[in-house]
């Protein structure tokens, strides 16, 4: 799987290399294309593990908030 800098880096160098290309005609919309599904795909994933661990936080910190509170009420008994 590509991350997100090697997804950038073939970008810019097919964007160089069409550039580059005077007497040849380069087709870029397969890469194109295969770049924006590569670029998609890498942000869903990113999105996916940050949901996962703000979920994971979110729960530890009221697991805290609960033995906390449990501690109060133990404490004043």
């Amino acid at each position: 799987m590509l991350n997100l800098k090697s997804v950038f880096v073939i970008a810019i160098l097919g964007v160089s290399a069409s550039a580059m290309a005077d007497d040849t005609s380069i087709n870029t919309k397969d890469i194109e294309a295969t770049l924006t599904a590569n670029l998609a795909e890498s942000m869903e994933l990113m999105q996916d593990q940050l949901t996962a661990e703000l979920d994971t936080m979110l729960i530890i910190d009221e697991q805290k908030k609960n033995e906390e509170a449990t501690a109060k009420v133990l404490l004043a008994d």
